[in-house]
């Protein structure tokens, strides 16, 4: 290799040390994030009365229902066990959160929907959910989070790929 040749190939090789360290941190950045949501599922569950991680997750889906749907479409779209789901919707429904009716069209069809009162309960937790965020987020430069959000996006690719 000529002495050009190396001097133009020595930075790419110094940087990568760099990059792999970096690499790392980011990939142990995101085990500690996928264990603080792990954690923060765990706590919502041991709360008396109050509604899951997956729960709230399954009723925002419902949010965006013009009508209601089958408890089987929910499950899909919350990628929840229909068992699952038969047995959070029983809870719910019991709380006031979602009614069950008949369609209309089919007898056979039960359509599950949000109450005025689980809109409110799911308004309210998605407002100071905003909360939280904003203030978590408040001091980053608008630079640092357009590169988060590239980067969660790969890594979600990558691992709906996997």
């Amino acid at each position: 290799m000529t002495p050009a040749a190396a001097e133009a190939t020595a930075p790419a090789t110094a940087a990568a040390p760099e990059r792999e360290a970096t690499l790392d941190h980011l990939r142990l950045a995101f085990a500690e994030m996928l264990g603080a949501e792990r954690r923060m599922r765990g706590r919502n569950n041991e709360r008396a009365g109050a509604l899951s991680f997956a729960q709230v997750r399954a009723l925002f889906l419902l949010c965006d229902q013009e009508e209601g749907v089958t408890a089987g479409r929910l499950a899909k779209l919350a990628e929840l066990t229909p068992a699952s789901v038969t047995s959070m919707l029983d809870h719910a429904e019991h709380e006031g959160i979602i009614t069950r009716t008949r369609s209309a069209e089919d007898r056979r069809v039960v359509l599950v929907a949000l109450t005025d009162a689980g809109r409110e309960l799911l308004d309210t937790k998605r407002a100071r959910w905003r909360e939280r965020w904003t203030t978590a987020m408040e001091d980053l430069p608008a630079e640092d989070l357009a590169a988060a959000e590239r980067v969660m996006r790969r890594v979600a690719g990558m691992l709906d790929a996997y």
